[in-house]
């Protein structure tokens, strides 16, 4: 999952305002002036065992780096009471575990899960590998998206460049048998088995994990059995693979005249395409903006694409703070206790369709909750992540794995929070395996419809 933090290029720019306070700050590791140890956090930590054999020198980095993740969780997660968990309990059950992991993978994943006991998806550790991937903007997996639907264990999508796509699978199949064994059987064990998340929408991810890991396993990849629409059988195997994860962003005019804007993530380099995307079709009679499968990214960006629907300055969230009060870098705020649209003079007029599923996270729950909040869109589709919180940046760990946590919680403007819960659609609308079999976007079909019904009932100037 992506973050909601500010991109560090936004904030680097602030940070040129200011060159000789940094250099004060990082000689002195001033508190004042770095609150929230936003530089720090970048700097890889140096973890020293003299005179230690491998394995020592190994034990001393595990132990360090255990308890530079607990420590910076206790001191700067955003809720003083950490979500009521007892932390100290934590650690008291998760070091033995953490520290006698057979393997770096196993090491690197149980680390994780002790920061999973605050059931935050947003607060993590990734291992050097996930970085890695993170940074080159690449995925690893079967290419492969199921869930349970009607009791049966669907797939929702295939990667046209996956193994899995070429092997014939298709959107709409049902998977029925895993190694032999009864497919949704093991779906349902592997959900129990999960780390805790933030939501149940974000634990219907959480089993395909599993899955991609049981593939590795084995040099034969993982023994798969489809039920095609006809009812004959598709039996593959597959493996994992890397995939690009580069975001895009995408518009056009459909043929009922309604503009669509589609992009699947807010990273900073997609906001003035994005922003030019909804400015070119400035004319259309309504606009559907799809934030269907978008992860979040830069609550910056959220804040500027919401600008671009409000014509005055509009208050659309108010954040929280284990503080109380807003985040700031070398005395400059980055995140204040409110959240603003500034408007503009060219915003989008017309009325607004914003599609949702489980999968809209974080900096895209967050322009989905302001524009429906304030009354600007009609939400359509499921029930969102409900994994709005904030992260400043990934601090660095020993090892190269990298530790997230969240330091900001939004509340948007009618005192609700999104976390733990999503965004509920005003028009509820759920995949059906049948629809997936079609090619069917009834999600799409039903924002359209409003749209027009919204345009013909619009007063006329």
């Amino acid at each position: 999952m992506t973050t909601i933090e500010p991109e560090h290029a936004v904030i680097g720019r602030r940070i040129r305002a200011s060159a000789l306070a940094l250099v004060t700050l990082l000689a002195s590791g001033c508190a004042t002036l770095d609150p929230h140890d936003i530089i720090g956090r970048s700097i890889p930590p140096v973890v020293l065992a003299a005179g230690g054999t491998g394995e020592t020198a190994k034990r001393v980095e595990r132990e360090a780096t255990l308890d530079l993740v607990w420590r910076t969780i206790a001191d700067r997660y955003y809720r003083a009471d950490l979500n009521g968990v007892d932390w100290a309990r934590v650690r008291e059950r998760w070091a033995p575990l953490v520290l006698a992991a057979p393997t770096e993978r196993d090491y690197w994943e149980r680390l994780d899960r002790m920061t999973a006991e605050l059931a935050d998806a947003h607060t993590r550790v990734e291992s050097p590998e996930a970085v890695e991937l993170r940074r080159s903007e690449r995925s690893r997996g079967l290419g492969l998206n199921l869930r349970e639907l009607g009791g049966a264990l669907t797939v929702l999508s295939v990667h046209g460049e996956s193994d899995a796509w070429w092997a014939g699978v298709r959107p709409g199949m049902v998977l029925v048998t895993i190694d032999g064994a009864d497919a949704l059987a093991r779906w349902r064990q592997w959900a129990r088995e999960a780390r805790p998340t933030s939501s149940p929408q974000a634990a219907l991810r959480l089993p395909l994990r599993a899955l991609t890991r049981l593939a590795e396993a084995s040099p034969a990849g993982v023994a798969l059995a489809f039920q095609r629409h006809d009812g004959s059988l598709l039996e593959t195997s597959l493996k994992p693979s890397i995939y690009p994860a580069r975001a895009t962003a995408y518009a056009r005019r459909l043929p009922t005249g309604m503009a669509y804007v589609r992009f699947t993530a807010f990273r900073e380099s997609l906001r003035e395409p994005v922003l030019e995307l909804i400015r070119a079709h400035g004319d259309a009679p309504g606009l559907v903006l799809d934030l269907r499968g978008n992860g979040g990214g830069s609550a910056a960006m959220a804040d500027a694409i919401a600008s671009a629907f409000f014509s005055k300055r509009t208050v659309i969230a108010r954040t929280q703070t284990r503080s109380g009060r807003p985040v700031s870098l070398l005395g400059v705020p980055l995140i204040r206790g409110e959240r603003v649209a500034e408007g503009r003079a060219d915003a989008y007029a017309g009325p607004v369709a914003v599609l949702v599923d489980s999968a809209t996270a974080s900096a895209a729950e967050a322009l989905a909750a302001a524009l429906q909040a304030n009354g600007r869109a009609r939400v359509f589709g499921e029930t969102s992540c409900g994994c709005l919180l904030a992260f400043l940046g990934h601090m660095k760990l020993p090892g190269g794995g990298e530790l997230a946590y969240s330091e900001v919680g939004y509340i948007d403007v009618r005192g609700e929070r999104i976390e733990g819960r999503g965004i509920l659609p005003d028009e509820p609308v759920q995949p059906t395996r049948t629809d997936l079999r079609d090619g069917r976007d009834r999600v799409l079909e039903a924002a359209v419809s409003w749209l027009g019904s919204a345009v013909r009932s619009a007063p006329r100037p």
